[in-house]
């Protein structure tokens, strides 16, 4: 990190406000950020080119100031990125009003990786939205996708999670400061996306979210990404911001089959999919978008390629016979590569020794009950939040671990 460079940066950014799109209108009248920092340093002679507000933070800008502030990131592992940083993606820098930097906490190669996908959706999901969340990015990782979210609670904190969970990468988007215990249900998650993945936000460190900071933040989560996928959204959630700003952008817009086409919490999924978002039915939707330009970048693309070949060949048609063959193709080739246990969900027996400690946590409750039981129920009983239950069983079910019953109760196999 270049220390005078990002000190220059900090300063602009102090001066205008975190994602203040003022910044680029004014630098647009400098050869370079250096030459518009300088300026800066005599405000007084900047009046024709910034607003009131902006000159009194100006003034009231020292040096101590932003050298604590580069120290205190120094001190809690934070890494400043700023606009002209080799690492900066480059797809985000061709978005409108781009953050002029970013604090970043964790696996910084995570920016490296341009094969991403955000993920989002209510913050109350369905079962349905939570199960299918959880099997598409364990799916989605295993070809190498670096899956994106907001860190919300719901569908966001279920998508990373899956992600870590299954040797993927993931980055969380924050609309508060990286120091920011927000939101508290999923601060105990921290740690294991940060070990896996990273944590990235335009604000100071210690910042707390305001009405607009997390819509704001949007534009950097769809703009990461090579399409948005659109989970689960009523007629009036924020999921539809994102995906709009996703459009706006040119990327992709995926959104998820309803569940139920009367559930008013898939309104926004129907009205996308009526606007000509591809409507999502399986994992061949994504990796069909993506194959030609991306092959190189897939994880296993041989046993894909052959698994999608067969499948045309064969004449076979519709949706299980597509995704059926799309997996026993990334399967066999994932054997080939990499000989390590595989948990088979067909057997019936399983190695409980491959359970992770939540895994096993869950596993145990059903064993120990002796009987099928609701999420809900498994949720109280281990004091543990449904959507975390949800998708641990979901893990556990595609592992051969646990069997649900009507979709509705689980018991151990």
């Amino acid at each position: 990190m270049d220390r005078q460079n990002v000190f220059e940066w900090l300063w602009i950014v102090n001066c205008f406000g975190c994602g203040s799109r003022r910044i680029w209108e004014v630098m647009e009248k400098f050869p370079s950020m250096t030459e518009m920092y300088k300026a800066l340093k005599e405000p007084d002679k900047m009046q024709h080119l910034l607003l009131p507000k902006e000159l009194k933070t100006a003034k009231s800008t020292d040096e101590a100031q932003i050298n604590e502030l580069i120290s205190y990131c120094e001190a809690h592992n934070i890494y400043i990125l700023t606009f002209d940083d080799e690492i900066y993606p480059e797809r985000l820098r061709s978005i409108y009003n781009p953050p002029a930097l970013l604090f970043c906490r964790g696996d910084l190669n995570c920016l490296k990786n341009d094969f991403c996908l955000s993920v989002v959706g209510t913050r109350k999901p369905s079962d349905y939205s939570v199960k299918l969340t959880s099997a598409l990015v364990k799916e989605l990782s295993a070809f190498g996708m670096c899956i994106i979210s907001g860190f919300a609670v719901g569908i966001d904190i279920t998508a990373s999670l899956a992600a870590v969970r299954n040797r993927g990468k993931t980055i969380a988007v924050l609309g508060c400061g990286l120091d920011h215990d927000y939101p508290a249900p999923n601060v105990r998650y921290r740690s294991e996306i940060e070990a896996n993945g990273l944590f990235i936000s335009e604000y100071y460190p210690k910042a707390t979210g305001s009405r607009n900071s997390f819509p704001a933040r949007n534009r950097i989560l769809s703009g990461l990404s090579l399409g948005t996928i659109v989970i689960e959204a009523g007629a009036k959630s924020g999921a539809l911001v994102t995906a709009k700003l996703a459009a706006d952008q040119g990327r992709d817009v995926f959104v998820a089959a309803p569940h139920d086409l009367f559930d008013r919490r898939y309104g926004g999924n129907v009205s996308l999919i009526r606007d000509g978002a591809i409507c999502l039915c399986g994992i061949r939707d994504i990796m069909y978008e993506y194959y030609e330009n991306y092959s190189h970048k897939i994880a296993n693309a041989a046993g894909i390629l052959s698994a999608m070949n067969k499948g045309r060949s064969s004449g076979e048609t519709g949706h299980a016979a597509s995704e059926r063959n799309i997996s026993e193709g990334h399967a066999s080739e994932k054997r080939e590569e990499a000989p390590v246990p595989v948990r088979n969900s067909n057997a019936p027996d399983f190695d409980v020794s491959l359970l992770t400690d939540d895994e096993a946590m869950v596993y145990d409750a059903l064993k120990k009950a002796g009987k099928p039981m609701l999420a809900d129920e498994l949720a109280s009983e281990l004091d543990t939040d449904i959507s975390e239950i949800l998708s641990l069983l979901t893990d556990l079910e595609l592992n051969g671990a646990v069997h649900s019953e009507s979709g509705q109760s689980y018991a151990a196999n």
